[in-house]
């Protein structure tokens, strides 16, 4: 299911979609499979970033054995660390969803991080889930404005202890539908609020030709102020 939207699909259990995923072994089999893909590029960063040291040891006459030597090294850490720091998110840290229990009157909530049959989350007491915002801003362009407008739709939720990153919700959300929902789950034990605002964009102010130029290279204009000798 896309971002933001409400899941019933399990009768025990109401979840709101806050990532891509479930937490199923299956999500992080394909994240797995997306770290794999990027072990050349990660490999070629490595060795990008020793090349500093590779041409002090060619400088130095070292050779180019252990150059080729060192840039393996350094690519193949490069790999090794950012592969683990990638396989870490996916099965500890990514967020997928909020999920609130029971079903018809919810009591506590869990935030179902990484794949569950590696992490597993207690559930915790409605109160602490402390707010719940929405916030919908609109940018509208000035007239004459070259750049069309933009729409942006974020979903926070505040917790009393952890943190879950602000989410972006997808173009085309119906933000009032997902606030009602969201109120009708929650309201009155946790607020949910929906910020609506719209702006318009100001046009840059206009180019001052004169900035940068040394003084006197414009030429000698008139005194306007009156002087007598």
């Amino acid at each position: 299911m896309k971002t933001g939207s409400i899941d019933r699909s399990d009768p025990e259990v109401i979840d709101l979609v806050l990532g891509e995923g479930d937490g199923s072994l299956r999500h992080a089999a394909r994240g797995s499979l997306r770290a794999a893909c990027a072990v050349p590029l990660l490999f070629g960063l490595g060795a990008l970033l020793a090349f500093p040291v590779s041409a002090v040891m060619l400088f130095a006459g070292t050779g180019w054995g252990p150059v080729l030597v060192t840039t393996g090294i350094a690519g193949g850490l490069a790999v090794v660390v950012m592969t683990a720091l990638y396989l870490y998110t996916v099965l500890f840290l990514e967020v997928h969803r909020l999920r609130l229990s029971p079903a018809p009157a919810p009591t506590a909530f869990t935030v179902v991080r990484g794949v569950r049959a590696v992490r597993r989350a207690r559930p915790q007491p409605l109160t602490g889930l402390r707010h719940v915002r929405i916030d919908h801003t609109i940018v509208e362009p000035y007239d004459g404005d070259p750049s069309p407008g933009t729409v942006t739709r974020i979903l926070t939720v505040l917790l009393e202890h952890g943190r879950i990153a602000p989410v972006h919700l997808p173009w085309g959300t119906d933000t009032a539908a997902l606030h009602r929902e969201l109120q009708e789950v929650l309201a009155p034990a946790v607020p949910v609020d929906l910020f609506v605002r719209r702006l318009r964009r100001k046009p840059l102010p206009p180019e001052d030709h004169h900035a940068g130029i040394p003084f006197g290279a414009l030429g000698h204009g008139g005194s306007t102020g009156g002087g007598g000798s």
